[in-house]
């Protein structure tokens, strides 16, 4: 039986006027084998440790069709690479990212989540997704490096 994540990409992959390649399916179970925040290399490393050969080039084009059809999430884009999470079947969530060490910590606060309502309505916008991005030093990065500002 095909997976909801497997014939939502079909149906999406289809509608784009693309095959689904075998090495576009190893990719997206690959994928959604991981349920941590992710990179291409992490797909590429997960792929060859089984002894599965997709190139580089195959995943970095599949991840933005991923983006692009709803089952992923760029979390984090730095000069260096961009960092995945999925967002079919989980519920919505904002990071804190540190900027020393690399964590991202997940959170909700149902505050920000009615104030954002709240202007959105103000504006007679209507939001269909967001992305909320919290760019930092983390409490364990602060306690290693004293002289650091306090938050702020």
């Amino acid at each position: 039986m095909e997976a909801a994540e497997e014939k939502m990409f079909r149906e999406f992959i289809a509608g784009q006027g693309l095959k689904c390649t075998p090495e576009r399916q190893l990719i997206l179970r690959e994928v959604f084998s991981i349920h941590q925040h992710f990179e291409a290399d992490d797909i590429a490393d997960g792929l060859r440790r089984r002894g599965m050969r997709v190139s580089r080039a195959s995943i970095y084009r599949t991840l933005p069709l991923l983006v692009e059809s709803g089952l992923l999430r760029e979390v984090h884009s730095s000069e260096k690479h961009s960092h995945y999470e999925h967002v079919f079947g989980h519920k919505h969530h904002d990071h804190m990212i540190c900027t020393r060490c690399g964590r991202t910590i997940e959170f909700t606060d149902e505050r920000i989540e009615g104030l954002q309502n709240r202007v959105c309505e103000r504006h007679g916008f209507l939001s269909t997704a967001h992305t909320l991005e919290i760019v930092g030093i983390c409490k364990e990065c602060r306690e290693k490096q004293p002289g650091l500002p306090d938050q702020g």
